[in-house]
């Protein structure tokens, strides 16, 4: 009969007990470290989405033409924005950072919601270096200054811009724009101006025939993108957030800026009751309650219709002794 090596057994137990227990030990600590490192990132990643609130403010343009700025992160960083359209509205902005441990991307730290800023961007964009800047929107009145935030992931090559688009990019000098002078790389979307084409990933046509502003032309038009699926009607500085941000954000902060607009034409008109009262008539109380009562609800879709009215409200403010702004 044989005999059986009970020891060996026992021995080898031990072995194929210790290696699952160390396996099972190994796991548990790289599980744990992961928690514990998705956690940091959690709340690294909702700091500097806090931070980003701060970072634009020195960012308001004022009454300068056009303020720039540049935000950089040690490693590829992806900023979300979220945007809603209820009467003033707002920007949640969140941030997910990129890592060699764990998951490449976790789910974004917690929002930050920013209401006093109109801030135009992809939904989701990402890159080291971050390009931001800002310019005044006037509809007739100061309204906001409008924040332009795009990646360095991106180039943008603006193609036979109109003289006052030329010479305000190629005062901020942003490495990101180019003024007809386009680099071959699969990452450069060129802006055609009054044409279109196979190449041009974005098209800008201008409509403005009388009385137009700064712009010229194309103080009013509409910008197309992605093969004319998407168009986005615009008018004064709201070109920029036309070609740099998706439509999604951009038709929402837009209702936001006419929400914005019809609350200070209701201030306005006050203030010219006021001066009436005083013996200083500005003839706007009528405009300006008009255009607090429809502007509150309008969308994207109504700026053409609405900007002739804003034409005749700062011509009239213009022609008056007692201008209101």
């Amino acid at each position: 009969m044989r005999r059986i090596n009970t020891r060996a057994i026992e021995f080898n137990f031990e072995w194929l007990f210790a290696i699952i227990a160390g396996a099972t030990i190994l796991i548990l600590a790289v599980y744990g470290v992961s928690r514990i490192g998705n956690t940091q990132r959690y709340q690294t990643d909702t700091e500097i989405a806090k931070q980003l609130a701060i970072i634009t403010d020195p960012l308001q343009a004022g009454f300068a033409e056009g303020v720039y700025s540049k935000i950089s992160f040690r490693q590829d960083t992806r900023i979300n924005n979220i945007c809603y359209s209820d009467e003033f509205g707002k920007n949640d902005m969140s941030v997910s950072t990129k890592s060699g441990v764990g998951s490449e991307w976790q789910q974004a730290g917690g929002a930050t919601s920013i209401h006093n800023k109109y801030i135009f961007s992809d939904g989701a964009s990402v890159g080291k270096d971050y390009y931001v800047f800002s310019t005044p929107f006037y509809f007739p009145y100061k309204v906001a200054d409008l924040i332009f935030l795009s990646s360095d992931s991106t180039e943008y090559c603006f193609i036979s811009p109109p003289r006052e688009i030329e010479n305000m990019l190629s005062g901020l000098n942003m490495p990101h724009v180019k003024v007809n002078n386009c680099s071959v790389s699969g990452n450069t979307i060129r802006v055609c101006f009054g044409t279109s084409g196979s190449d041009c990933g974005i098209s800008v046509y201008g409509s403005c025939t009388s009385s137009c502003g700064d712009l010229g032309s194309y103080s009013e038009g509409y910008v197309e993108k992605f093969d004319r699926s998407v168009k986005m009607n615009y008018v004064g500085n709201l070109i920029y957030g036309a070609i740099f941000s998706d439509k999604g954000i951009y038709d929402c902060n837009v209702k936001r800026l006419l929400y914005r607009t019809g609350e200070i034409a209701g201030v306005f008109a006050t203030k010219a009751g006021l001066m009436d009262s005083r013996d200083c008539s500005t003839n706007l109380n009528v405009d300006l309650a008009i255009l607090s009562e429809i502007s509150k609800n309008d969308t994207v879709d109504d700026l053409f219709s609405l900007n002739p009215a804003i034409k005749q409200i700062e011509a009239k403010n213009e022609e008056e002794i007692c201008g209101l702004w």
